[in-house]
């Protein structure tokens, strides 16, 4: 377990190995050895690590460490123990639905391991709302003091709003995918009046801190209108004060080889325009709303220039894959060094550090 959390022996050992199954035989035998977590949990206390330099916030959470795991590792959300144990800032887990769900049919996840990249058709499969909540009741006095988002989504306000209700009590934060581009009917939230009326709902009721998980920018440059679209969104979001903004879901993509033929492009291939985004969405935000990048986030010099683009967080999801479950704390060390370098008194300053000409 402690040789895992090194990623070079991860990436030259393990991940071989593990990349012989089909992604989705790899992530479940990956959960398996999750459902371990007093292992980890002793592997972490050994290499395991810390520094007031790297201690932050977002959206209100104190976080150890600005490194955060993407929604869509934990679908169920039964893994927040072995998860909380690799030292990550904060982990969210879902995204989480009102039903049940199959997902996608067919061939719903593939590798691109050239461009270190994933394409995901998966749909929110999930065993819905009252599965999910059974499992954190159970395991939330397990996971320390690692701060735990819960995603979730529907099609129809109502249901967010239940998932939403009933799953505040249970998380630190909550997070609202209106985003993904496997899952039929989340459009009817990319219009503003709509995502408006969804967060006004939301707002009557909740008490703790709330995140929304932002459409991407296109890969190309020839939709100006959609690009303003999205920012229009994050305007929205600020006008009723949302926390703080992910920034940004999978980009879409068609590959013949998926079951429904589209699918979500996560990993290196989308960095540049991740980082493109969260420097126009700071723009819009100003220091109302916190930004946690999402997108391409592989190692701390990844993490650092999202951080200088603007974001007050960084999410890992496919890096997670590819780097293993040493990426949190690699990353940490990375960013602890790099403030010590540049002389700053926290990870806090690298954005403002980044503005001064």
């Amino acid at each position: 377990m402690a040789l895992a959390l090194i990623p070079r022996t991860y990436e030259s050992l393990l991940r071989p190995l593990l990349f012989t199954l089909p992604p989705e035989k790899a992530q479940k035998f990956a959960d398996s050895t999750l459902k371990l977590w007093p292992l980890w949990k002793a592997a972490a206390q050994v290499g395991g690590f810390t520094s007031p330099k790297i201690e932050t916030s977002v959206g209100g959470l104190a976080l150890k460490n600005p490194v955060g795991l993407a929604a869509g590792y934990d679908k169920n959300c039964e893994l927040l123990p072995g998860l909380a144990a690799l030292g990550f800032g904060y982990v969210t887990c879902g995204t989480v639905t009102l039903e049940p769900r199959p997902g996608n049919p067919g061939t719903r996840l593939l590798r691109d391991e050239s461009r270190h990249a994933l394409i995901n058709a998966l749909g929110f499969p999930g065993m819905g709302l009252d599965a999910a909540v059974e499992r954190i009741s159970s395991d939330i006095g397990l996971v320390g003091d690692t701060p735990i988002v819960v995603s979730v989504s529907g099609s129809e306000i109502e249901d967010i709003s239940t998932c939403h209700r009933t799953m505040e009590p249970l998380a630190d934060a909550i997070e609202i995918n209106i985003s993904s581009p496997n899952t039929a009917n989340l459009r009817v939230f990319h219009y503003p009046d709509v995502l408006g009326e969804l967060l006004d709902t939301l707002n009557e009721t909740r008490t703790r801190p709330l995140f929304v998980k932002m459409p991407p920018f296109p890969s190309h440059d020839d939709d100006p209108k959609h690009n303003e679209l999205v920012l229009s969104l994050a305007d929205v979001c600020v006008s009723k004060y949302v926390d703080a903004l992910t920034v940004a879901n999978t980009q879409p993509v068609r590959d013949e080889r998926l079951g429904v033929g589209t699918g979500g492009l996560s990993g290196r291939p989308i960095f540049g325009q991740m980082l493109r985004m969260i420097r126009e969405v700071r723009e819009i935000v100003g220091d109302y709303t916190d930004i946690n990048a999402s997108g391409g986030i592989f190692t701390a010099w990844d993490a650092w220039q999202a951080l200088m683009a603007g974001a007050d967080s960084v999410q890992v999801m496919t890096g997670f894959v590819y780097r293993g479950p040493g990426i949190a704390r690699d990353i940490s060390v990375g960013l602890d060094r790099m403030v010590e370098l540049q002389r700053l008194s926290s990870v806090r300053s690298v954005g403002r550090w980044a503005s001064v000409p």
